[in-house]
């Protein structure tokens, strides 16, 4: 199974899930896939909005390792408030992407999480697609991940 992560999933991210998740993971690159990117205002940072569009949108592709098993997957779906019973209710959803060629993280699909719901006042259009070069550039802190525990 293949991850696409464009935001505080990366590696690299400061929060507790990312941290675990990546020690289950294996490193492709950077690829792309096609949507709209946003930047979401929360009180504990700024998080990433991947809405269905033709843009491109950067980031990273990983592996499941062998030690990635079903509760590694239950912990990212929690953290991205993703309830498989419940999509409708659920911040984001998982499901499959295609992955753009130019990036030296493969081609085929990927899993990805979209977001669901309508986005919050104050969330800002990323043209360029690229969640961690907007942070650098703007001096915003990214979502410290309350969400999960």
């Amino acid at each position: 199974m293949q991850f696409f992560f464009y935001g505080t999933l990366q590696a690299g991210s400061d929060n507790p899930v990312a941290r675990m998740v990546h020690a289950l993971l294996e490193p492709l690159g950077a690829a792309q896939v096609a949507g709209e990117l946003f930047a979401v205002p929360d009180p504990d940072g700024w998080y990433p909005a991947l809405l269905p569009g033709t843009d491109v949108v950067h980031g990273q592709l990983y592996r499941a390792g062998a030690g990635f098993d079903a509760a590694a997957l239950d912990r990212m779906d929690a953290y991205e408030d993703y309830r498989p019973d419940d999509p409708a209710g659920s911040l984001y959803v998982r499901g499959e992407a295609a992955l753009l060629g130019g990036g030296d993280g493969g081609s085929g699909t990927a899993q990805v999480y979209r977001f669901n719901q309508p986005l919050l006042p104050g969330s800002l259009p990323l043209p360029g697609g690229d969640f961690r070069t907007w942070l650098a550039g703007s001096g915003k802190a990214a979502f410290a991940g309350r969400r999960a525990g």
